[in-house]
């Protein structure tokens, strides 16, 4: 269990959100190949939000967290050396990288786990919390040491506020089923690293293998 100093607050300001699933819980529906709204209870339930970072921007986040990796792992012996961050993906054609934010429904005692907060630029709870990609925003999120079930170190980032300045709303419904893609490119995507569920496709990103 991860005591209170593994976990590192990150701020990040000014960005594009991308992929929020903030008003529900969702979970990725294998049947229907598609991410979807869900009690808190259902397997794999959670909620999520993606931003884009500047190379250079997100080179020095990069560090920031590896350099919090190792020193939770020099008190912590059983990490395994560091590997990645989880839910970080570059574009190298674009020149930026993704990161991810997740927080489950469900804690691992089987308690339903409060949501991310989302809040307006007056500091007050959001009233419609269904916002859509390409809505800006501020978000808080927490960083801590973690191993993927293969056993590979890295840092996962839990979602804890996302301040909306500039809300975008409404579509009917057709980001649930596609995703922007470039020609001949395949998608990829996570969902529940470092426990990873199929989610839904985003645009082709290199896989996180550091700088």
């Amino acid at each position: 269990m991860a005591n209170n100093s593994d976990f590192l607050k990150i701020m990040v300001s000014d960005v594009t959100l991308h992929w929020p699933r903030l008003d529900h819980p969702y979970r990725y529906n294998n049947a229907e190949k598609r991410t979807e709204a869900c009690a808190a209870t259902v397997n794999g339930a959670g909620y999520s939000i993606a931003w884009d970072m500047p190379m250079d921007d997100a080179r020095a986040l990069h560090a920031s967290l590896k350099e919090h990796y190792n020193a939770c792992r020099a008190g912590n012996k059983k990490l395994p050396e560091f590997s990645q961050v989880f839910g970080m993906k570059k574009d190298e054609e674009a020149g930026t990288v993704r990161f991810t934010a997740k927080k489950r429904a469900m804690s691992n005692d089987g308690k339903e786990n409060k949501p991310p907060r989302v809040i307006g630029g007056d500091l007050t709870d959001l009233d419609d919390k269904g916002i859509w990609s390409g809505s800006t925003g501020n978000l808080r999120v927490l960083a801590f040491p973690t191993t993927d079930p293969d056993g590979k170190g890295g840092i996962s980032m839990l979602l804890d506020v996302v301040q909306v300045i500039e809300a975008v709303y409404g579509g009917d419904g057709i980001e649930d089923d596609f995703a922007p893609v470039k020609a001949s490119k395949p998608m990829t995507e996570d969902f529940d690293a470092p426990t990873p569920q199929p989610e839904k496709q985003t645009p082709a990103m290199a896989d996180d293998g550091g700088f």
